[in-house]
Parts: C-alpha cells; structure tokens; sequence
C-alpha cells in the first residue's frame, strides 16, 4: 500500500467551525436538529441502523440492527433479547417527550444475561451516528487572540449546546427579559401553523457551567468591549464547532463502574506561560478552572453506571454514594463550584438481582426508586437464540476441533431447559380442555414453543387484537400491515428453527389447540421471572470447555457432553450453584404424569420443570430423536417430512391449476387457492408447472400429467366436500398440518417416498456390520461386497452433505446410534 493510500486511510478534517451568528441562522431553518437532547439524539442513532420484525411465540416485536453489533463484525451481537430491548428503546424515545427531567434506566438480571452488551452497543451506536456527514452535534469553545497573535482556545468540558448562550433572563434599563424564550417564539413565529415546534423542556431552563459564565462575564465588563452588546461578545469571542462522541475519550459517552464517579472535581486549568498571558489580556484576574467527573463527559450523550449498586459496602451503595444521581434524576443538574449547572444525558444503569434486592431493602432508597424504569433482562428462553451465542463464542473450538453439529444445539437445549418455569395459570375465559391443555405443558414443549418458527408471520400479525400495541407501532411507522409484500420485506427470516409439528413432541391434538395467542399467554405468565434462574451462558460455556477437555483430541461428540452433566450431576449444589432448586417449581403443583419423548419413556415427576438432572435425560432423549431422524434421511436419500410436504404442494398447485383453467369463475377460484409460501413469504397465486411435471413424471410415468393433476385436484375437492379429508381450519393444504391428508393420499405419498429411498435394497444386518468393520476393521470393509460398502459410504456421504457432520464424525454417530437402539436399519430399508 502506498503512502498515498495511507493518508487517504488516515486522513481528517477538523469538523467545521462558525461564528456564532452563523449557528443561529441554522438554528433558525432547522430548529428540530439543532434542539435535540441527549434522549432523543441515542434514540435517533437506534434507529438510523435500520430494524426489522421478529415474531417470536405468537408475539411480533422489532429486532434493532444494532444490537447484531455491525460495529465489530458481530463479536458482542445480542441475541434473543428482542422484546427487553424494545422496552429500553420505548423508554428512550418517550424521555424525549417527556416535560421533567429523564428517568434513569436499569437493566436488572442475573450475570451474563447480556445487560452490559446492550449498553455498549447502544453507546457504539451514538458514538458512530455523530460521526456521520449527515448529523450535527454543536458546541462552543472561547477563543481568545493575543496582541503578539498567539490564539488559545478554551473548550467548556460539558459540550453545552451553544443554544445556552442565549440567557434564560437579562436585565435591560428597569426590565427583565427572557432572551431565551423570544428566540423560541421566534422560531415558532416564522414557520406555519403546523410546522411550530415543541421546544424541548430542558433548553427552557438550562444554564451553562459556572465556569462559561463567569468568562462572559468578564468579557463583558472589560473596557476594551464597553457599549458592547453580550451579542457582540460572543459574536467575537465565541466558536460554534461540530463534535463527534467518543467512548475511547469520554467524549459524550461515559462508562463507569463505582458510583463515587460521579461527583464532580474541579482543578485548576492548567496553562503554558505563554497562554496564560494571552488570557490576562482578555480575563485579567479571572482565575479559570476545569472539572472532571462521569456527568461532565456524559453530557449530551450517554452515562453508563455498570454493576450499580453493589461494591461500595457491606450493605451496596448508600444515599451518599447515589447522591448525584438522584439531584441529577431529580433536577437535572449537578452540583459543580458550590452552584449547579444543567446536564442532559441519558442515564442507563445495569446490576444483578441480589444488588437490586439489597437496595429495594434500603429504607433511604425510595427516592431513587421512584426515578428508574426497571427493565428486566433474564436468561434466553429461547434455544435457537442460545445456540446463536455459542456459535460466536466457541468459533475457535468449532475450527480446532471436529466438533459434532449438534453439539451446540443439544447445549442450548439443556441450558433453556433448566431456566422454564411451569405453567399454572390459564387465562380465565377459556374452556377447559383448553386449560387442560396449558397446564400440561411439558418442559420440552415449552422450549419449542418458545423457539418455533412462526408458520405464516403476516397473519399473526394481522390477527392480533385491536388493542396489541404492536399495531399501533406500524401505524406510527406507517406501516400497512395488510400489505403483504411491503410487511414480509420487513420481516426476518427463521432460519434455523423448526415449526411446533417438526419438533415431535406434540401430538396432533394438541396443535390444533395452541394458537398465537396461546403461546404468548405462555410466555406473560411469568413475566418477569421466569428466565431468572437455571444455567447461565457463562457455565454453560465452561461444561463445553471441560467436554473438550475430555474428548480425545479430535472430536468432540454429544456423548461426552452428557457424560460432563453427570460428573456435574454428582458434585451437586455445593460445587455447582446454579443446581440449588427453588422449592417453588413444585409447590401447590402435581407432578407431571409419565410421558413419552421421541423413543425414551419417563415415569411421573422425571423430566419435569426444576429437575435438572431429568431434563438432562429429556435433553438426550430429544438428541437421539435428531440423530434417529438424520440416519433415516440420510439412509432414503431424503426427509420424509420435505417429501410429505411436496405432496402438499403438488395438490396446492394442482388446485391453483384447476381454478386457472375454470375461466369463467377463475376470479373467485384463484383467491381461494391463493397463498403465502412459508419460506419465502411472498403470495403464490399460480401453479408452478416445472413442479408439477416432474411431480407426475414420478407419480404414474408416461401418463398425461394434465390428466393427473385434474384427477388428483377433483378428487380432493369431492373427499372434502364428503367429509372425508378435513384440513386445519383457515389454513391451505400446504401449511395444514393437524389432518389426514397423508392418510387420504397415502398412495401418493408412498410412490414419492419410495422414489427416494436409495437404489437397490441391501441387508440391514449387513449393513450394520459393515459399519462397525469399517472403524475397526478397515482391512475387513474393504474386502465386503462392494453393493454393501457403496450403500454405506452413500449414508456417510448424505450425513455429511445434509447435516454438516465430518466423515468421522457421521460414522461415530451412527454406531453411537446403533449400541444406544436409537436406530435400527432394518426398520428403515426394509
């Protein structure tokens, strides 16, 4: 790289610079930039980022592109903590609203549930959205020229917006007038009826540091500026300059971690001689000084007061400690040089839960209690979200090693597991097999209820009650949510999850009966609790480090995860906290009754919420019904669930076909087959005739496929007329799934299933043994009948294609499978 490209690299212009004058002209044309306070400005740098729509468990929300930390490549990403971040954001925006001095924020939880994350890149974000072309953040230093030409330039620490140059009052003869508020009137006079701005409170009433006044001051009763006008004194001794944030300087942004931070010191400014003389030409026996402190540097911007209340004393934090905070909370100011002086910034605090309870005991503590919006943010509730965090986190252990694929999720699996809470409540208005069925939520289901991909996200959102206030949120945003394609560019894609049907641990009856609105009545129940215990990301990162310890060197398998549980498991509550249980997960409560997951039977009260060494079993049992289900694909060549679904999709497009073809009611037809692809989001309204042929190509060979289709199409609608086929209610063929479809067209379905099983059937028991001579035996798998090898390596081969594993890895996985019964190949290929 050339020296030419460095300085291009490197290079900076000093942000620009104007007279005081020429700031109040741009005061003048654009008063909503120039009038912002620190709540509005954080709340603006969110927001420029852009967002998107999650729906999570029935419930929409937005996800802020800032918190996938684009700042650093994704390293402090938060994940899964959409809805209490929506919370902070909402509290942010309404401070800018609000006519009193700022509520302080609090992220209460317990460690590494990610408060601190959400902080950083909130201050990342202000920090990078004042540096951009487009926003302007303006403060004022005092400049002075000597007679010899030397310039010092004295810069106010607390960045005041110039606009507190203008006095809220100032004698003139025998009045007093209010320079302040006649700027504002005049701002308002020279714009029409519905474009006056509401000026915010806090430029109402502020006041500059007693040091800037005190300069004035004696600016203005110095001989060489009598007759001048205090206009005519800024106007020459005033700079208005451009500033950008910066965490690195404290500029704007502070971050601290002891409450005593935030009082203010005050030293004396510390000058050459040289520039001390220049300031006794213009301030003769004006002694100067400057001041440091957290609510100096956060000025404008944001303050970040990390754990707290806990590490002062025994008892956390007294009310002398949190003094300045609550003068600052309570006025807006902070006492500086026996006076005080206004400061704006957006307070933001994160602490633990025991920290929050010791100061909620404090008898003193009320008043700040009263001045803090708590947000809760707990441990993740959902896996999918969990397994996100690892991925980030043990990307190096994921490099080094051959690491199992489902290893992470297995993980996330169990962590979430040990952090639900049971379900006991059911709204009132049910009916009771619907609360049957709410109270009977096993710990499983509920983790997938709480990860599943939402099936078609525009409908939920189209069908939340009148009153949801994430309707309001798109009208604010002027969002029409009966725009499909406008509303499905916004929303995020799920990849990664699974619905509530392809988790297996439902039965068809109990689908039909959990809706939207029954998963997010699971998920307030709890609200705020639920989340608060169980294993933290942190330990649970330490037990996969141990799993690698323990693995050979190479791989590292799910085997050895379960394996360091049951170490864990006899160490118990003394040497493992996390593992003490809460007497409240079962009192008043029945045991849940005996239950079947995937294959593995469990007896009443096993598996059940609290008992992590039960849910550790739950955890395996749902990971021998993943590895159960990757063989069987890997086996046919293909997943009997993609296969059933190409049926659906075939008699979905075969009807679509049949309404095209009826031109004379093809208007009312269409709209009726009409529907949203659940991938892609986008409305299919006309069939896909390269589908449907290579479909019939495989259904009845060398026959006409406008034939079939017909016959296929008018079939289903006569089974349905009759009774016979039943769909889920309000739902198309293809993303019906509580019904008998495959029943009805099991003739279909089997000549689809069949077409993909793998070519030439071989023996089970065969096979099974080529497999063990292929670890053990190499010499021995060589010398076996090619048909029986090429079948295997074709398992191996799809395992690895399908399911990321490496060659090994899908070979130990198999005969992991095989010693534990979790697969049996002469189910499978015969």
């Amino acid at each position: 790289m050339h020296h030419e490209e460095f300085r291009r690299l490197l290079g900076r212009l000093r942000k620009r610079s104007l007279r005081f004058s020429e700031f109040v002209d741009y005061l003048m044309e654009k008063p909503e930039e120039a009038l912002r306070t620190s709540s509005t400005l954080v709340w603006e740098a969110i927001e420029h980022f852009g967002f998107e729509i999650v729906v999570r468990s029935g419930e929409p929300t937005l996800s802020y592109a800032i918190f996938k930390d684009p700042f650093s490549g994704g390293t402090n990403a938060v994940f899964g903590q959409e809805f209490c971040i929506k919370q902070v954001v909402d509290v942010i925006e309404a401070m800018g609203k609000e006519s009193g001095p700022n509520r302080g924020i609090v992220l209460v939880g317990p460690p590494a549930s990610g408060k601190t994350n959400i902080v950083d890149l909130i201050s990342l974000a202000l920090e990078e959205y004042t540096k951009e072309h487009h926003t302007s953040i303006f403060t004022f230093f005092f400049r002075f020229e000597g007679r010899n030409g030397r310039v010092v330039e004295v810069r106010p620490q607390f960045l005041h917006n110039p606009v507190l140059l203008f006095p809220t009052s100032i004698q003139e003869d025998s009045t007093i007038r209010h320079p302040r508020q006649e700027l504002f009137e005049l701002i308002n006079a020279r714009r029409g009826k519905h474009e006056k701005i509401l000026v915010p409170t806090y430029f109402q009433h502020a006041n500059l540091d007693k040091r800037s006044l005190d300069i004035l001051e004696s600016l203005l009763v110095h001989p060489r500026n009598i007759g001048k006008t205090l206009f005519d004194v800024i106007e020459e001794y005033v700079r208005v300059e451009e500033v950008e944030f910066s965490n690195a300087q404290a500029k704007g942004i502070a971050n601290i971690d002891d409450m005593r931070e935030l009082r203010i010191t005050v030293h004396p400014l510390e000058l050459g001689e040289d520039d001390r003389a220049v300031l006794a030409e213009h301030l003769p026996g004006t002694r100067l000084r400057e001041y440091q402190g957290a609510l100096v540097a956060a000025n404008r911007g944001l303050l970040h007061i990390h754990d707290a209340f806990g590490g002062i004393g025994p008892d956390g934090p007294s009310e002398r400690d949190y003094k300045p905070l609550l003068m600052l909370l309570g006025s807006g100011r902070a006492s500086v040089e026996a006076t005080q002086t206004a400061v704006d910034t957006t307070v933001v605090l994160t602490t633990n839960l025991e920290e929050m309870a010791q100061l909620e005991r404090q008898l003193t503590s009320s008043k700040l209690l009263d001045r803090i919006e708590k947000i809760p943010v707990n441990y993740l509730l959902d896996a999918q979200s969990e397994m996100e965090i690892l991925r980030r986190d043990l990307a190096n252990m994921r490099q080094k090693f051959d690491v199992d694929p489902n290893l992470l999720r297995v993980a996330a699996y169990f962590a979430v597991l040990t952090r639900l809470l049971p379900p006991r409540k059911p709204p009132a208005d049910w009916d009771d097999d619907r609360k049957r069925l709410f109270c009977s939520i096993t710990p499983e289901q509920k983790m997938f209820i709480y990860a599943c991909r939402s099936e078609d996200p525009v409908s939920t959102i189209r069908k939340l009650p009148h009153w949801h206030p994430f309707r309001s949120e798109m009208i604010k945003r002027n969002i029409n949510i009966h725009d499909t394609e406008a509303l499905s560019r916004l929303i995020a894609r799920d990849e990664g999850r699974v619905s509530l049907e392809q988790s297996g641990v439902f039965t068809a009856e109990e689908l039909k009966g959990i809706d939207d609105a029954f998963m997010r009545a699971l998920i307030q129940e709890h609200y705020p609790n639920e989340g608060r215990h169980g294993i933290s990301v942190r330990q649970l990162q330490n037990i996969m480090r141990d799993t690698i310890a323990h693995s050979d060197g190479l791989r590292v398998h799910v085997g050895t995860f379960f394996a360091q549980l049951r170490r864990i498991f006899t160490g118990g509550a003394d040497l493992h906290h996390w593992l003490a249980i809460d007497p409240a997960y079962h009192k008043g409560r029945k045991p849940l009754p005996p239950r079947t997951v995937g294959f593995v039977s469990f007896g009443e009260g096993e598996g059940d919420y609290g008992d992590f060494e039960g849910l550790a079993r739950v955890t395996q049992a749902l990971y021998w019904s993943i590895i159960r289900h990757e063989i069987t694909v890997a086996t046919v060549n293909r997943d009997p669930d993609e296969i059933a679904l190409d049926l659906r999709r075939y008699l979905q497009h075969a009807l679509l076909a049949k309404a095209h073809a009826n031109r004379a009611f093809a208007h009312v037809m269409v709209p009726r087959y009409t529907y949203v692809d659940p991938h892609t989001g986008e409305k299919v309204d006309r069939p896909d005739e390269s589908f449907l042929e290579a479909i019939e190509e495989i259904l009845a060979p060398g026959r006409s496929g406008i034939a079939l289709r017909n016959e296929i199409a008018q079939r289903f609608l006569d089974l349905q007329a009759s009774g016979e086929l039943v769909l889920e209610p309000g739902k198309p063929v293809i993303a019906s799934r509580a019904d008998n479809v495959l029943a009805v067209f099991a003739a279909e379905y089997e000549r689809l299933l069949g077409h993909r099983r793998a070519a030439g059937e071989v023996d089970a028991d065969r096979l099974t043994e080529a497999f063990f001579k292929k670890k053990r035996e190499p010499e021995a798998y060589a010398g076996l009948a090619p048909r029986i090898t090429e079948f295997a390596e074709n398992v191996l081969r799809n395992m690895s294609r399908r399911f990321g594993y490496s060659k090994q890895g899908a070979l130990d996985t198999v005969l992991y499978a095989v010693r534990k019964g979790v697969v049996d190949f002469r189910e499978i290929i015969t």
